[in-house]
């Protein structure tokens, strides 16, 4: 599935990913392929995604999420 998070400053990343996990207000979620589709705010937290046996994250302050099709947008506020 298709990756993608923005943020003001611009593109931090976009990619093919395994897996990504999110923090929301109600916890953190996973997204794997073929997930339902699902619009969500973001807390502070870290965003974690998985290329192959790769694991990276960034911490974000903030944000939302839009989740259809196996393509993942993320727009946030990261932590600097």
């Amino acid at each position: 599935m298709n990756l993608s998070i923005v943020a003001p400053s611009g593109s931090l990343f976009n990619g093919e990913v395994n897996s990504v996990k999110l923090p929301s207000p109600l916890g953190p979620f996973q997204v794997c392929a073929n997930h339902a589709p699902i619009l969500s705010s973001l807390t502070a937290g870290q965003i974690t995604y998985t290329v192959g046996s790769t694991t990276s994250s960034i911490s974000v302050k903030s944000g939302f999420t839009s989740i259809a099709d196996n393509q993942v947008m993320v727009v946030c506020k990261p932590v600097n």
